[in-house]
């Protein structure tokens, strides 16, 4: 289960980048029961600088696991995982690179690129964790890799291993069906609020104004994920000057044009006006994210379950 901020870049794949295109040419779009104010009224915000925007406080946040849950669940799963492999066979098998890099500083939201030191150094270059066993150099066996995920591209199951491998073994045991409902709810909010957020007035003449700071700076690109969605494409192998430019520009402007400020902004007060009319299911969800994490503690106090 991934933190409420977390998810905002997941927000921006696939059609977002048509959404935030239409953005910046449309006029102010009242939410969909969005506000306090009302529902056809864009609620009223305060733009305060954020210090650290990449990890703003967001109020959904408060109904998914926090940094430090998130870890116990991570060590818990890694535990769960090892103790089901030495039980179908394998028993020096060790997670030893899963999870390594949890704690990273995030250096996005879901106004893009907002880390100024990440940009001089790495650019747009996202830094997202390797799958497991997809280490460099490292080639699993194909009867350890069935035990562990379960069969792979036709091959036989491993004899012993549960549905899914061990790994869908942890995970179905710190994340039961019962929750499913709930993180549904919480996923369909953060979506809600994001797209209210891009439609929002003061969004769309944030983005206008950091297009205009961008052409100045010699880029035409009208959305701040333009340039970010180059990752892959454009910005490949080593970072070049190029690249570290437009990042460090791209930040530069939504800095200049608050935009990062009043995207912070405009996002929770949507996302309060959410909680406002969900707090029912929010909480009893919390309540569940508060079982799994004790479940976690006790694996991890226990050494399996």
């Amino acid at each position: 289960m991934l933190h409420a901020r977390q998810r905002l870049p997941l927000l921006i794949a696939g059609a977002v980048a048509a959404a935030a295109l239409s953005a910046c040419t449309a006029g102010p779009a009242g939410p969909e029961q969005g506000g306090s104010a009302g529902p056809s009224a864009e609620p009223q915000v305060t733009v305060t600088p954020q210090p650290d925007p990449a990890n703003a406080a967001l109020p959904l946040d408060a109904y998914s696991f926090d940094k430090a849950q998130q870890k116990v669940m991570e060590q818990a799963q890694d535990i769960l995982t090892e103790s089901c492999m030495r039980r179908v066979g394998f028993a020096s098998f060790k997670n030893s690179s899963t999870y390594a890099n949890t704690t990273s500083k995030p250096t996005t939201s879901g106004i893009g690129l907002v880390d100024a030191e990440s940009a001089k150094k790495s650019g747009y270059r996202s830094g997202a964790l390797p799958e497991r066993g997809s280490e460099a150099g490292t080639k699993r066996d194909p009867n350890e890799t069935a035990a562990l995920f379960g069969p792979q591209d036709g091959a036989p199951a491993h004899p012993g291993a549960p549905e899914g491998g061990c790994s869908g073994e942890a995970t179905r045991k710190l994340y039961p069906k019962s929750s499913e409902s709930g993180t549904k709810l919480l996923d369909e909010l953060v979506q809600q609020a994001g797209d209210r957020a891009r439609g929002d007035s003061r969004i769309t003449a944030g983005i206008t104004q950091w297009s205009s700071c961008m052409r100045e700076a010699g880029f035409q690109v009208s959305t701040p994920w333009e340039l970010q969605q180059m990752e892959g494409t454009r910005w490949t192998g080593p970072v070049t000057s190029e690249e570290v430019t437009a990042a460090t520009t791209d930040v530069s402007c939504k800095q200049r044009t608050k935009l990062t400020d009043t995207w912070t902004a405009v996002l929770t007060a949507y996302q309060n006006g959410l909680v406002e009319r969900h707090k029912e299911g929010l909480d009893q969800e919390k309540k569940r994210l508060g079982e799994q994490v004790r479940f976690a503690q006790k694996v991890l106090q226990e050494g399996s379950a």
